[in-house]
């Protein structure tokens, strides 16, 4: 008589094993305030870097407990992120975005006094279309098993694995790649913003999309 297949036989394509890629994602700036003169939006970049958040310890030391010394949780930072990108034609909103900020803090300010000049920046992380394997909502059924209500937040109607929210950010180094007349490559624009704190949400299987409420 045959065994009666258990959970534990179930064949490795039918699990969610495949950690998220890092390689397919979007990058949307959304302007506070409203102001939109800087052409900002969902745009393209070939590496995103610096995600990190860190808090400092402070040491405490107390006469009545001194056999070890005592960490509390001090202030919290955030490292500045860098976005890459090749430099197309008609693509000037980071530069835009520089010079905003240039006009506010010149006495001419072209923006008008107390404009607005920060964003809070949606990266999604864009899930590939085809998995190995994921299990669906109501833990049963393989690949192409796809049940539930799933929402599709991303661009072009696209699962997102993965959605990291970036809080009143505001640009703080634009640069440029070097001119070589010997050189066989691509000129690249990088922008590092500085902020005030993300927040990481995660999808619960291939099916869904990872979206902040707020």
């Amino acid at each position: 008589m045959a065994d009666t297949p258990s959970t534990f036989d179930k064949p490795q394509s039918t699990l969610m094993t495949d950690p998220i890629r890092n390689f397919r994602f979007a990058v949307t700036f959304e302007p506070i305030d409203g102001w939109t003169d800087g052409g900002l939006g969902t745009m393209g970049f070939v590496s995103v870097s610096g995600m990190t958040a860190s808090i400092e310890s402070i040491a405490y030391r107390e006469g009545g407990f001194n056999t070890n010394v005592h960490q509390i949780p001090g202030q919290t930072s955030f490292t500045p992120i860098t976005f890459s990108k090749g430099i197309m034609l008609g693509q000037t909103s980071s530069s835009k975005w520089m010079k905003r900020i240039f006009a506010l803090l010149s006495q001419n300010a072209t923006a008008g006094v107390g404009a607005g000049f920060r964003c809070n920046v949606k990266i999604q992380v864009l899930s590939h279309p085809n998995p190995s394997g994921w299990t669906s909502n109501t833990g049963t059924g393989g690949v192409g098993a796809q049940t539930g209500t799933a929402s599709t937040a991303g661009p072009g109607g696209q699962h997102v694995s993965m959605e990291i929210k970036v809080y009143n950010a505001w640009i703080t180094s634009l640069s440029y790649g070097s001119l070589d007349a010997g050189a066989n490559a691509l000129m690249v624009e990088e922008m590092t913003i500085v902020h005030e704190g993300f927040d990481v949400a995660i999808a619960s299987n291939y099916g869904t999309s990872a979206t902040h409420t707020a």
